[in-house]
């Protein structure tokens, strides 16, 4: 199987952004005490989540799509990838603006207690 040129470099953003994404989540739990997290922290995993379910997109467009090894994709085939990534986008922006949300829901009420 021929891979790609460009799928190491999709590879190794997405297992860099993993690394960070874990990271990141577990220096949340250190750092968030009684006092919630400024919004600028959570620009971190944000975006390295979004470059995760990106790289995966991304492969699984080269292995269905692209991959010069099979047959060229019926429309079908093309239409049920897409549908994947488009539900992985929608979930990711689901999660994030909940996310988002408790955020600031939490925080306004921290500020009105004090």
């Amino acid at each position: 199987m021929r891979l790609a040129p460009y799928r190491k470099i999709i590879l190794s953003i997405e297992f860099i952004a993993l690394a960070v994404l874990i990271g990141s989540m577990l220096t949340f739990s250190k750092v968030a005490g009684a006092d919630p997290i400024s919004p600028f922290w959570w620009l971190l995993p944000i975006i390295s989540s979004f470059l995760v379910i990106s790289g995966f997109a991304a492969n699984l467009h080269i292995r269905w799509i692209e991959n010069p090894d099979t047959q060229a994709a019926t429309k079908t085939q093309k239409v049920f990838v897409y549908l994947v990534m488009l539900s992985l986008f929608a979930v990711w922006f689901i999660a994030v603006g909940e996310a988002w949300l408790m955020q600031q829901q939490l925080s306004n009420s921290v500020n009105s207690s004090q």
